[in-house]
């Protein structure tokens, strides 16, 4: 049986990386602004008590010499929880 908190971070990666894709060829076929932003908050935090999860996905311009490498691609930090299941 697979491990729920594996597949759920590989199904969220391979969302991000078709979130990507989706952003580059609407900014690249001009079909989308280059500005453009998407919040939600995640009513619960493990690390904050009575705290809640802030999520943010935000596009801009930026000058080319701004970038950098490790940007390029989507990360994410699994979280172990501390209740068992």
């Amino acid at each position: 049986m697979t491990d729920p908190t594996n597949f759920r971070r590989e199904r969220i990666e391979k969302l991000l990386h078709e979130l990507r894709y989706e952003v580059e060829r609407g900014m690249m076929e001009r079909d989308l602004d280059e500005e453009m932003g998407f919040r939600f908050y995640v009513p619960i935090s493990q690390k904050i008590p009575d705290g809640v999860v802030f999520c943010e996905f935000r596009t801009r311009p930026v000058p080319r010499h701004v970038m950098d490498p490790r940007d390029l691609q989507p990360r994410l930090k699994l979280v172990k929880s501390d209740t068992p299941s």
